[in-house]
């Protein structure tokens, strides 16, 4: 089988380029995850599963603020610059920037305002946790510099700048987060500590990542010109922000829901639990940033057989670079949950069952960014819809009566229906079958 795979990357000059462009993406990527894993042992250790389970209330409330500041606007945009920027056209990237920026600035204001007045609310009726009431006053804040981040790194992959928009979306927040956790060791190790600190972090990476897309930009030597208009956004981002705010449900409905019956060490053992399940997507996440526009190129020339061969290409460098992170995995839960502290152990099972639906993931390969390259965003939409109302369902059916456990058959029941459903589609419209088989193995 090695060998095979070196004579096809030897051989086939499109699995060679998918491999390279890759790589470094993975390399990124790998030390985001890593600095991750980092920030989130040394918070356990000596802060507390309490302290995580505050950092991941903050950051679920934060990342459904996020998805309405935005708007699916830095989706959108990207596909626009990337279309401007190959053709060095940087009036009209920066006319179509500027027109988003009215939009979204204001908008994250304003849900900035909302949530700092609500805080009281928010801790004391939804999460029966008033003691958390100035730490999520304090989390409304960074609702802009949040939005800012995300939409100036998307911004930024559409100038083809891989590398940069990578460090943005995944290593920069958790690489200082990890140096000011230990600092902050020998200062003060309240529970809160470890929340601030995730906030000084987002504002540092935002007005890096707004810096480095203005000198990408070439942003003050043009004036802005495009003949977008603030319609023409909304309307390509709409479908874009539905998706968007589904597949958000999916990933933190567990952690808002399971907080609202549980303590926050509870929550914090299940965001440590996820975060070690989702080490395997790494690789996911790495192709996918290669081959995103692959795929729009492929389907805009309407070469659906380029398409099919991108699928199975991708599946492939997934499926064999993740498979050595699931065993170790799977052979060792016990060692990697000691390495956040006694509170963690004993939670074996429920590690188990998200390695289950992340290595579903992994078979799946990348359907879902097949169709939202290809111009079936609303397909997509209809898919992340249902996939999360089960999601939600299954989390207020078993997170009462099971806990931590329940929250992860309840992921795992997102996952897989959309996936399941998003092969379908894919076969159903394009002919290909865009999961692992093993007749991939023979070819």
């Amino acid at each position: 089988m090695i060998s095979r795979i070196f004579h096809r990357y030897k051989n086939d000059q499109q699995f060679r380029e998918t491999i390279r462009s890759s790589f470094s993406s993975l390399v990124i990527r790998f030390a985001g995850v890593f600095t991750g894993f980092l920030a989130t042992v040394i918070t356990t250790r000596y802060y507390g599963a309490d302290a995580l389970g505050i950092v991941a209330i903050c950051l679920a409330i934060l990342s459904f603020a996020v998805i309405f500041g935005k708007l699916g606007f830095d989706v959108s945009l990207m596909r626009y610059i990337a279309d401007f920027g190959s053709k060095k056209n940087y009036p009209a990237v920066k006319g179509v920037f500027l027109k988003a920026m009215v939009v979204i600035v204001p908008l994250s204001v304003a849900i900035t305002i909302v949530l700092f007045y609500s805080s009281h609310f928010i801790a004391g009726k939804i999460f029966h946790k008033e003691q958390l009431e100035k730490v999520i006053r304090y989390n409304s804040l960074f609702v802009l510099p949040l939005v800012l981040m995300l939409v100036c790194s998307e911004s930024i992959r559409g100038l083809k700048k891989i590398n940069a928009y990578t460090f943005f979306q995944t290593t920069g927040v958790s690489t200082l987060a990890t140096i000011l956790l230990l600092v902050f060791i020998f200062i003060d190790r309240g529970n809160h500590i470890p929340a601030y600190i995730q906030f000084v972090c987002i504002s540092l990476v935002a007005a890096w990542s707004l810096f480095s897309f203005l000198r990408f930009s070439k942003f003050t030597r043009h004036a802005a010109s495009t003949e977008l208009s603030i319609g023409d956004l909304v309307k390509k981002s709409s479908p874009v922000f539905i998706s968007t705010l589904m597949q958000l449900l999916m990933s933190w409905a567990g952690t808002l829901i399971l907080a609202a019956y549980v303590p926050e060490s509870e929550v914090g053992i299940y965001s440590a639990l996820v975060r070690i399940s989702t080490f395997t997507n790494i690789t996911i996440l790495a192709v996918n940033s290669g081959m995103m526009p692959k795929f729009a190129i492929a389907h805009a020339s309407g070469n659906n057989e380029e398409l099919k061969h991108l699928a199975k290409s991708a599946v492939r460098i997934i499926f064999y670079s993740a498979l050595p992170i699931f065993i170790v995995l799977f052979a060792f839960p016990g060692l990697v949950l000691n390495l956040f502290g006694k509170d963690f152990s004993g939670h074996e099972t429920p590690l188990y069952m998200l390695l289950f639906g992340q290595l579903f993931v992994v078979f799946a390969g990348l359907p879902a960014q097949i169709l939202n390259m290809t111009d079936r965003q609303h397909v997509l939409r209809n898919i992340s819809v249902i996939a999360a109302c089960c999601n939600i369902l299954f989390c207020f059916l078993l997170i009462p009566s099971y806990g931590i456990a329940g929250a992860c058959i309840a992921q795992v029941v997102g996952m897989v229906v959309w996936n399941v459903m998003c092969i379908v589609m894919v076969n159903r419209i394009f002919k290909i079958w865009s999961f692992f088989h093993f007749d991939f193995l023979k070819k």
